[in-house]
């Protein structure tokens, strides 16, 4: 009978001690791991709406698209390092319950990343368009730049160089020009002798002469940069851009080139 209570006794014993270990260690412990995994899958949710606008970004950066202005770039590409360090971590789940905890407690904190993801937007426009600009002044074509001369309030006519009246004789020959436009303009009070406005070349205002590649345009350049500064011979103002070269009048003052250069660059990076 006493070995009777004894194994009794040591049943209720072991029950207890299990009870209290599953109602007082399990359980809170099973509760903390399910309250971790819940908090992880809520992270992760949030962090895929960052991570899908850093793919798009990046997806950018390796286009390799050259922009108009390289800062755009480079921006972009330490926009998408900030977001990626902006990333809310999450940890190997701990051993112990209360640590475990207490990394819930962690990633549950209030996650915003809308000022990471407008600032990706944001910055991925910026070079869109910069590689668009680069675009419209890499051997655009002559109705294009027709059109965008035409918008300038200065210029009172425009006209474009054919093969059968090209001063220069370089029209679509081998590092010539592939498009050359010639323009009269309002500020030029000299008379221009000429009977149009291609025969009256830039000094009734200037012109823009279009090249295949960089690299035509700026022999052109520094061809023309050998007559400066000499009289009847002074070729005006050139400046490249792309692959075209703006002149302007001779007959215009320093400041005068300046802004009208400044004014027709704008009109040809202008995206609409």
């Amino acid at each position: 009978m006493k070995k009777k209570l004894i194994a009794l006794f040591a049943t209720v014993l072991i029950i207890g001690i299990g009870s209290t270990y599953y109602f007082l260690s399990y359980v809170p412990h099973q509760e903390a791991v399910t309250e971790f995994n819940q908090a992880v899958n809520t992270v992760k949710t949030k962090n895929k709406e960052l991570t899908d606008d850093i793919a798009e970004a990046e997806k950018l950066v390796k286009s390799d698209q050259q922009p108009l202005d390289e800062k755009t770039l480079d921006t972009l590409k330490e926009t998408i390092k900030t977001a990626k360090s902006d990333l809310r971590k999450i940890p190997k789940i701990a051993d112990k319950t209360d640590s475990i905890k207490k990394q819930t407690k962690a990633l549950n904190q209030p996650i915003d990343y809308s000022a990471s993801i407008q600032a990706l937007t944001n910055n991925a426009t910026a070079y869109t368009n910069s590689v668009k600009q680069l675009a419209q002044i890499t051997n655009p074509s002559q109705s294009f730049i027709e059109e965008r001369l035409k918008e300038i309030d200065t210029i009172t006519g425009v006209q474009s160089v054919t093969e059968s009246n090209d001063p220069n004789g370089n029209l679509n020959k081998q590092g010539g020009y592939t498009a050359s436009i010639y323009f009269a303009d309002n500020q030029v009070t000299e008379t221009v002798d000429g009977a149009d406005i291609v025969a009256k070349g830039t000094d009734a205002g200037g012109g823009i002469e279009v090249y295949k590649t960089p690299d035509e345009a700026k022999a052109r350049d520094t061809y023309l940069s050998s007559f400066d500064g000499q009289g009847l011979l002074n070729p005006g103002s050139h400046h490249i851009y792309g692959t075209v070269i703006i002149r302007t009048s001779r007959h215009l003052t320093a400041s005068q080139q300046t802004a009208l250069t400044e004014e027709i660059y704008n009109k040809l990076i202008e995206l609409k």
